[in-house]
């Protein structure tokens, strides 16, 4: 029987782990999850250094927010979303050091990808400042009511009308 680890204990020593793991690399190996392209700056809309297939080998100098800068083995160096990276070795079963360290690094064990924004600090998240601008361009994606009645037909998706849930009473039941 294995003994019972108490939770806060586990990750205070994952913490420190994973903190000493990562002062000991300079750069990570990892591995494009699809195709993707190289950017000169962490911006979605920066300018397009190379693409890059999926698949791929990169090293990862450096993190900022939901992007990572890396360099290709062709020698160019650019800035590509974390989320199209899978760290480590990329080999199925890949769980030492490496996937421990991916694991603090990236949120991602290497054996998995997750989604959401990877790499932003509390800090961050509470200094972060609306973009009107960019707010506006997500409203060039939206479909129309049309658009989304002839997807639900499509799929043979029918309306159907779901009440409310009862208000809640404060947990009283």
């Amino acid at each position: 029987m294995r003994p019972i680890i108490p939770l806060k204990t586990l990750l205070k020593s994952a913490l420190l782990g994973g903190a000493f793991l990562s002062t000991l690399a300079f750069a990570e190996a990892g591995t494009l999850l699809k195709a993707d392209t190289l950017r000169a700056k962490p911006f979605g809309d920066a300018e397009v250094v190379a693409t890059l297939k999926a698949g791929g080998k990169v090293e990862i100098t450096a993190r900022k927010g939901a992007w990572a800068s890396v360099q290709v083995p062709a020698g160019k160096s650019g800035w590509v979303r974390l989320l199209n990276i899978r760290t480590g070795s990329g080999q199925s079963g890949d769980s030492g050091v490496g996937a421990l360290a991916s694991l603090f690094k990236t949120g991602s064990s290497g054996n998995t990808v997750s989604t959401g924004v990877k790499g932003l600090s509390e800090e961050q998240l509470k200094n972060a400042k609306p973009n009107p601008e960019e707010a506006r361009r997500l409203g060039n994606y939206k479909d129309t009511e049309a658009d989304a009645r002839s997807f639900a037909r499509q799929g043979k998706l029918v309306a159907q009308k779901v009440d409310y849930l009862p208000a809640d009473n404060g947990g009283n039941q």
